[in-house]
């Protein structure tokens, strides 16, 4: 990564390549981006058309060919005792050229006579005059930072834009790649371009310091790709960077391997303020601009950590302008913690993000959870109960039951307040709920039924409704009404109509079960229709050896441990692809997780191609050979069921069906209930 480049290299090192070592940063593994990073691909086409336009296609980009260049130095290495003009080694030599002409001056040599000198010495000053011209009406030096033009140029913005030579391009394009992506996904558009095109004045800022009256032209992108390097290695320390090796001693060797955000980042800038403090400015290479500008983005990444900037005015912002959810990464962190096991660090990261956002739902059931796990009944039931009424509030049915449904078997729901479970109750108490939240349905009522007034006796009627519905254990029903009837005073007492009305209609049913079972001859029952699966579309966002994080259509995410899973169904439909072309084939990934009951289907996650995300989790393996690789590790960690074998998932043989409704018909017996 350059910034500035040599105009002419005056001396060639000579003699054999011995040995070569190369490390290039590849990207971040696991990337995964919420928007089209739009910023950086303007960017990115800015600096290649502004290639093109200044270096490839004009014959002398810089204004002056290397032959002009390279005549001027030998006449003037030829006359020993005549001047090289300085004002044309400044601009047009470099250090070494600079340096080969005083040293060759200080020979001794005859003169050819005054005159002669006099006019040999003219003549050169003219040539030198009319090649500075040339350079200085080239397209790249008018649109280059030159510290001696002062302040009023316009390179101090064009010249992040500008590059000399294609591997100056595609090394700056290569960095600007691995840290600029993650960044603006993470800030948002408007302020990643700001700090872009700030962190590069303020790498040049950090250049024109160093010598304001240098004549020197410096154009590259580095400055403002260093900029993007500080602050990536602060916002993402600890993703993990991929980096390529080619190294060449007697033999090769090749291949990548990852290191933390920090230490990439940490390792460049050393070698950057080492190469600074051994050889200063005189590398062609404007090294005070890389440390200008990479302390630059590293400061810009802390004032937006202290100020907690990011969480609490950008990542809102980005979601309300997405009409969507995203992700503080704060939030991201302490999943990410809790993924690899290490819950004390989670814990604590909960708890930061509570300390800014106290009602932020995710990071309050995550912790809720963790409490209740922990044995910390009370404190979990308390967060749990505040994020589930919150949600309540906001949330579709679905959504509230994905998040409130791993946490049935560790709640007390009888612990919640009434007034709470009232409002989840009712949350709950739709059309298209899900058959498997009616038993929970029913017992928030139960427990909305413990507060007092109309709302309690409300309470109590539903749960004797909903009990009802089934025919099952009617007694229990019996119990919700003779709790119903000591309330029916004042306002509630206009609800008692109703509830005689049950009381009748459960003494009724009770009685005829009970002259059914004296009297009637058995008789064969008939097996049910299987109750239809509850199919929910999601996408994998984290896979471990021990747990999967699986997102829903709305945002909400969940994380599971692999055990859970029960079995694993694939199969192929067709996609309809352009007019007159025949369908291509997509496959479906099935998670299943509960096999259901007589009233209840299987719970069933369906994962399509693009949801398993598999150039995340196996970068750089073919779609194909990745998904293969996916079943088996699931296959392994889950211990799950195959379907529809082991056998036929190993060889890559998958059922093909027609709709997914086939699909499910298939493997579950009934078609999909969609949630």
């Amino acid at each position: 990564m350059r910034a500035s480049v040599v105009i002419c290299q005056a001396l060639k090192a000579r003699g054999g390549n011995h040995a070569m070592m190369l490390f290039l940063p590849l990207g971040v593994d696991n990337t995964e981006l919420e928007r089209l990073p739009r910023v950086s691909i303007t960017i990115a086409a800015i600096c290649i058309v502004a290639f093109f336009i200044s270096w490839v296609i004009p014959s002398n980009p810089l204004g002056v060919g290397e032959n002009e260049l390279r005549s001027l130095l030998e006449q003037s290495l030829e006359h020993p005792d005549l001047e090289f003009p300085p004002a044309c080694a400044e601009r047009l030599l470099s250090d070494s050229g600079r340096r080969l002409v005083r040293n060759m001056h200080q020979r001794v040599a005859e003169s050819d006579g005054a005159e002669s000198v006099t006019n040999r010495q003219q003549g050169l000053n003219e040539r030198c005059e009319e090649l500075i011209a040339q350079h200085d009406s080239s397209l790249l030096s008018r649109f280059s930072l030159v510290p001696a033009r002062g302040l009023a140029q316009p390179g101090w913005l064009t010249y992040m834009f500008l590059h000399l030579g294609w591997m100056h391009l595609l090394g700056n394009l290569l960095f600007f790649y691995v840290t600029s992506l993650l960044l603006e996904d993470a800030w948002g558009r408007p302020l990643f371009a700001g700090f872009y095109v700030v962190g590069g004045l303020v790498a040049g800022v950090a250049h024109y310091a160093i010598d304001p009256s240098s004549e020197s032209v410096m154009v590259g992108a580095s400055g403002a790709v260093a900029a993007c390097m500080g602050a990536f290695c602060l916002r993402f320390a600890q993703r993990r960077v991929r980096i390529g090796y080619f190294v060449w001693l007697l033999k090769i060797f090749r291949g990548t391997f990852p290191v933390p955000g920090w230490v990439w980042g940490g390792l460049w800038f050393g070698n950057e303020v080492l190469n600074y403090y051994l050889l200063g400015n005189n590398t062609g290479v404007a090294v005070m601009a890389h440390i200008g500008g990479f302390v630059f983005g590293f400061a810009g990444a802390s004032l937006l950590r202290v100020t907690q900037l990011e969480e609490r005015v950008v990542a809102p912002a980005l979601a309300a302008k997405q009409g969507g959810w995203v992700a503080d990464p704060r939030l991201a962190e302490a999943q990410e913690a809790l993924d690899k096991g290490d819950r004390t660090a989670a814990r604590a990261g909960f708890q930061r993000l509570l300390k800014t956002q106290p009602d932020h739902t995710d990071a309050l059931l995550s912790l809720g959870r963790m409490d209740l796990e922990d044995g910390k009944t009370q404190a979990g039931t308390a967060r749990v109960e505040r994020a589930l009424h919150t949600l309540a509030g906001r949330a579709s049915t679905d959504a509230l039951w994905f998040a409130m449904e791993p946490l049935v078997s560790l709640l007390p729901i009888d612990a919640l307040r009434p007034a709470s479970a009232w409002k989840l109750a009712q949350a709950l108490d739709t059309e298209d709920a899900p058959p498997a939240s009616l038993e929970t349905t029913e017992a928030l009522y139960s427990v909305a039924g413990g507060g007092a007034g109309i709302i309690a006796v409300r309470a109590l009627i539903r749960a004797t409704e909903l009990r009802m519905a089934h025919y099952k254990d009617l007694e229990r029903a019996a119990d919700y009404l003779a709790r119903a009837k000591p309330l029916l005073t004042g306002e509630a007492a206009s609800a008692g109509d109703r509830v005689r009305e049950l009381d009748a209609e459960i003494t009724r049913v009770l009685e005829e079960n009970a002259w059914k079972k004296r009297d009637a001859a058995p008789t064969p029952t008939v097996d049910a229709p299987p109750a239809p699966p509850r199919v929910f579309p999601c996408r994998i966002v984290g896979m471990t050896a021990m747990a999967l994080t699986v997102e829903a259509a709305n945002g909400q995410r969940r994380t599971m441990a692999m055990t859970e899973v029960l079995a694993i169904a694939v199969g192929m439909l067709p996609v309809a692809g352009p007019p007159g072309t025949s369908p291509r084939q997509t496959v479906l990934t099935d998670l299943v997780l509960s096999w259901g009951s007589a009233n209840e289907g299987p719970r069933v996650l369906r994962v399509n191609v693009a949801g398993l995300a598999l150039n995340h989790f196996y970068p750089g393996v073919a779609p194909r050979e990745a998904y293969a690789r996916f079943l088996a590790d699931m296959l392994e960690r889950t211990n799950a069921n195959a379907l529809p074998d082991a056998s036929s998932l190993k060889q890559g043989q998958y059922p093909r069906f027609n709709s997914e409704a086939e699909l499910s018909q298939h493997y579950y017996g009934g078609s999909a209930a969609a949630a």
